[in-house]
């Protein structure tokens, strides 16, 4: 099985997207764009819609004083509205900054955040490898995604065909198993 670096990929593209995220939007291609089906519903219920700014958020308020960071969400929010430095997939129209995949569905904006494998706790399960969460912004101050500086384009169903590998945690490194044209499956090779 001839496999392709996502660091390599993600080094010629030239932009700041971590290799992981491109590779969870492999595993969850389908998933993710459900989300972003989803939000074109006028019927759709958010459970938890966010603002851009943050004064009003008792999660960043805390995590301010106490470590001097945004909470998950908002610091999310805040990286694809003032970064200049994004990927994006013609095949899906959809952006990538860092951990993030993003896309404006009419008045909303939505994030799908990919936490790191590495901070995977216990055994390791295919829920939490393909593991994200979604993030609904509804603001009235939010006309759209800015225009960003660099936009780097490449066409993901180019990668949904290939073994595609990045870093996972120290010991191991993740391979994604072309399946079918909405997810890949995955597994481990050891990186020693």
């Amino acid at each position: 099985m001839k496999q392709r670096s996502l660091e390599q990929f993600i080094e010629k593209l030239d932009c700041d997207v971590y290799p992981i995220t491109i590779l969870k939007f492999l595993l969850n291609k389908g998933k993710i764009l459900s989300y972003f089906r989803k939000a074109l519903d006028p019927n759709f219920k958010v459970r938890m819609t966010y603002k851009v700014n943050y004064d009003n958020c008792d999660q960043c308020e805390e995590k301010v004083e106490t470590l001097g960071v945004l909470c998950r969400q908002h610091t999310s929010i805040q990286r694809v509205l003032q970064e200049n430095r994004v990927a994006f997939d013609l095949d899906t129209n959809v952006y990538f900054y860092k951990n993030e995949i993003f896309r404006m569905i009419g008045d909303k904006l939505v994030i799908i955040y990919c936490p790191h494998p590495k901070l995977i706790k216990g055994p390791i399960t295919d829920l939490k490898v393909r593991k994200v969460n979604p993030i609904t912004v509804i603001d009235p101050n939010l006309t759209g995604i800015p225009t960003y500086k660099t936009v780097r384009q490449y066409m993901s169903s180019e990668l949904m065909n290939e073994y595609m590998r990045c870093w996972f945690n120290h010991d191991f490194s993740i391979i994604s198993i072309p399946n079918d044209r909405n997810k890949s499956d995955w597994c481990l090779a050891s990186n020693y």
